[in-house]
């Protein structure tokens, strides 16, 4: 398990640093700094505000897909684990946060794990719809020059492949979670890994009940649409700020770029981001490559630096610790670990304290 765990840290440094050589390759530092000097510290420092306010969105639809496990569940719980989700994401490689975010609050609240872990497959999906429709729009809004046009097709394909390879796990969830009855029955005749898999699988698909239910459906549907919208704004002040004419358009066709430079393992999606942008930017809107590679760099610290303070903030408040972290990711590997049906994430989790 730790030369694992090592592996993918190394990996994940590794793949930051040939990202970053490549960001950098041709690169005249002295250019560099001075379109970091000219940037707008106001205009950078709204984008950051706009980056943790989406936050907000999150919670109101994480509480949504939720609604059918339990009702109400408490906003600042959810918040600081969204928070947390995220500042772990963007200090340790390997998105860890997708796990500690809904372990932490399954511990808080005494929540089931699976449904929660269930819940935030549901969001990568929502997310990825979200990116597709406001690259969509950005498309028929945004006048391109006739030399872009040729990497719109590209980007378009790349985002539709995202959302369909999102869409499997989720599709597999619904339909264990509309055929629940006959699984079970049909589990009961079985075991070994078999049936552990199929009660892990049963478990997770609680998370998505709420996509059933047309009320729930719709404000999980404005909120994930809101965050997204919160999202371009955030990028789109972040880098005008930086010096770069763009429209409010043109910056929704940059979102399946960035979200897929930063969903690469890499600590605080260094990097990924920074490729993403500089790509996004030259191809797309001409933009010189110096002045690319350094919006990547402000809008990005803009993005995460506040997040992590934040999350910074949380634990020093005394609601969450490094133990509580570690118990968190604990937990959801031991779902995968158990040998006995009826330990499954079904159970509620341990409490944090």
């Amino acid at each position: 398990m730790w030369l694992k765990e090592t592996f993918k840290v190394v990996a994940g440094l590794l793949l930051a640093v040939a990202l970053l050589w490549w960001v950098f390759r041709g690169i005249d530092l002295d250019t560099l700094w001075g379109h970091l000097r000219e940037a707008s510290l106001g205009g950078l420092l709204l984008c950051g505000l706009l980056g943790v306010g989406h936050n907000l969105f999150r919670v109101l639809r994480w509480r949504a897909l939720l609604d059918p496990v339990r009702s109400g569940l408490p906003f600042r719980s959810m918040f600081e684990a969204i928070i947390l989700g995220y500042a772990t994401s963007w200090v340790v490689p390997g998105r860890l946060g997708e796990l500690v975010r809904p372990a932490l609050l399954a511990g808080r609240e005494n929540l089931p794990v699976g449904p929660c872990l269930g819940s935030v497959l549901a969001d990568r999906l929502l997310d990825g719809m979200a990116v597709l429709v406001l690259f969509a729009i950005g498309i028929f809004v945004t006048p391109l020059a006739a030399e872009s046009m040729q990497h719109v097709g590209l980007i378009r394909a790349g985002a539709v492949g995202l959302v369909v390879v999102i869409s499997i796990p989720l599709a597999i969830l619904l339909v264990a979670s509309t055929a629940r009855p006959k699984l079970e029955r049909l589990l009961s005749g079985r075991g070994g890994w078999r049936r552990w898999l199929g009660w892990f699988v049963l478990s997770l698909s609680d998370g998505v009940q709420a996509l059933k239910r047309p009320v729930l459906l719709a404000r999980i549907a404005l909120h994930t649409m809101l965050a997204w919208l919160t999202i371009t704004a955030a990028t789109w002040v972040g880098v005008r700020a930086c010096g770069v004419e763009i429209s409010f358009g043109g910056t929704m066709m940059l979102l399946p770029l960035l979200a897929l430079g930063i969903a690469l393992p890499t600590p605080g999606g260094a990097g990924g981001y920074h490729a993403a942008m500089r790509v996004g930017l030259t191809k797309l809107f001409l933009v010189g490559n110096t002045l690319a590679v350094g919006t990547g760099l402000l809008v990005h610290a803009a993005s995460v630096l506040p997040v992590i303070l934040l999350g910074g903030l949380v634990m020093v408040m005394g609601r969450s610790s490094i133990q509580d972290l570690r118990r968190a990711v604990r937990q959801i590997r031991e779902m995968g670990s158990s040998s006995s049906a009826a330990g499954v994430a079904g159970r509620p989790a341990e409490k944090l304290s």
